[in-house]
């Protein structure tokens, strides 16, 4: 136990003769959750938060066309720019301004497309009527063609949400103007005079709920991600100068010295481990306080934690331990400081790409979600959502942690049998 203390001693020593390095080490990774969580922000916000711009040009000037154009101002997700105009120019300055950007959504309702829908009733409800009646008014049922143009650089996803809820209000608006023309001829017919109003919400509805028993009713936005996500990232970062250390110790002559001593490799690694886990352990707590109380300041959401410290505590250690033995395992393999810092920086990216810190693993293909599951850092980021959505405690989350140090162990074992290969060579 004094030589794992005195190990730890002398790696406390060596990093703190480089304050400026030591600093860095907890502000980078500060300042890369803060950067990322204002620019994923808006991402994550609502759609009803998100004002989309469409220009309407509306040739029909009747029920469809009016009811159309106030419906989708009441959306809330539409910012609308109204066209009633019918000169034809209209159509070509409004599909101009769409592809330059300046709005997102086009939409053109043309001549008749109410009288089409009235006449398309006309016709069904002839059918239903004596022939006495039906031989009169004789009219040809139209059809109704609204046409939708979006930005070019409008992603495919964005434009199949976009139609769906304007087809849906499309449904809803024809259904009254037949639901109104019904009554009508049915008026005509019996000579009566009823005022039935189609109501204006519709029967059906749903209810939104995030399970608020078992998560506290939280949903994910910019900061829940960020912060676990680059708090994960910034700690695996550190297996860069925990590699740069140990090539040192190596090309200066330490580590001959330190093999004159009793002490084995794995008990000099223990100390170099412990040091930096407790490095990556200030740097998440950092890192959550940020989340905690300095995002508000930005306008961003506050992080909520629901007072699950244990579990946090938990996955955020077992986070650290695996970072430092991947760190100890490229020192030990790598035969240089280039080599160390190239492999040690791209692999680190590669894993946090697949491991969902950039995006969610939930969007991602199916292929790169499979893969996704041998990422260390999917299992922390997974472990993390469980904590801070799922309102976790410590046993749900064990899992994630216990991957998490198995690859630790991996990771250690791998470089005593790489460090036992050189020497015997």
């Amino acid at each position: 136990m004094k030589k794992l203390f005195v190990s730890i001693y002398k790696e406390s020593l060596l990093l703190l003769r480089d304050i400026e390095g030591l600093i860095l080490v907890f502000f980078m990774p500060l300042c890369l959750v803060v950067v990322m969580a204002l620019l994923q922000h808006r991402t994550f916000q609502n759609l009803e938060e998100t004002k989309i711009p469409v220009i309407i040009v509306d040739h029909d000037n009747n029920a469809l066309g009016t009811a159309f154009r106030n419906g989708i101002r009441k959306f809330g997700m539409f910012e609308v720019t109204e066209i009633t105009d019918t000169n034809p120019n209209t159509i070509i300055e409004a599909r101009r301004n769409v592809a330059e950007g300046k709005f997102q959504i086009g939409i053109v309702i043309p001549e008749n497309t109410t009288n089409a829908i009235k006449t398309r009733v006309l016709d069904l409800v002839r059918k239903q009527l004596p022939l006495s009646f039906e031989s009169q008014n004789q009219t040809q049922a139209g059809e109704a063609v609204i046409s939708l143009f979006f930005d070019p650089i409008t992603k495919p996803s964005f434009r199949d949400l976009a139609q769906s809820k304007l087809n849906e209000f499309a449904s809803w608006t024809e259904t009254r103007i037949i639901f109104q023309t019904y009554s009508k001829i049915i008026d005509s017919f019996t000579g009566k005079s009823t005022d039935i109003s189609y109501p204006d919400e519709p029967i059906i509805t749903y209810s939104e709920d995030s399970v608020s028993e078992y998560t506290g009713g939280l949903t994910p936005n910019a900061v829940q991600h960020n912060v676990p996500a680059w708090t994960l990232f910034g700690m695996f970062l550190i297996c860069i100068p925990i590699a740069g250390n140990i090539i040192k110790e190596r090309n200066d002559g330490c580590m001959a010295r330190l093999k004159t001593i009793p002490v084995s490799y794995l008990g000099i690694m223990s100390g170099k481990t412990f040091v930096f886990i407790v490095i990556c352990m200030l740097q998440a707590a950092l890192i959550i306080l940020a989340g905690i109380f300095i995002m508000p300041l930005l306008g961003l959401p506050k992080l909520v934690i629901n007072h699950n410290w244990g579990a946090l505590f938990t996955i955020t250690l077992s986070s650290a331990f695996a970072a430092c033995g991947y760190g100890v395992a490229i020192g030990t393999i790598a035969s240089s400081y280039t080599q160390a810092a190239t492999f040690g920086s791209v692999s680190t990216v590669i894993l946090a790409a697949i491991g969902g810190v950039w995006i969610p693993v939930m969007v991602m293909p199916e292929i790169m979600r499979h893969i996704s599951e041998f990422s260390p850092m999917n299992w922390g980021i997974r472990g993390y959502y469980d904590v801070f959505l799922r309102n976790s405690g410590t046993i749900e989350i064990l899992p994630a942690a216990f991957r998490l140090f198995i690859f630790y162990i991996i990771c250690t074992l791998t470089s005593l049998y790489f460090r036992k290969y050189s020497s015997s060579k």
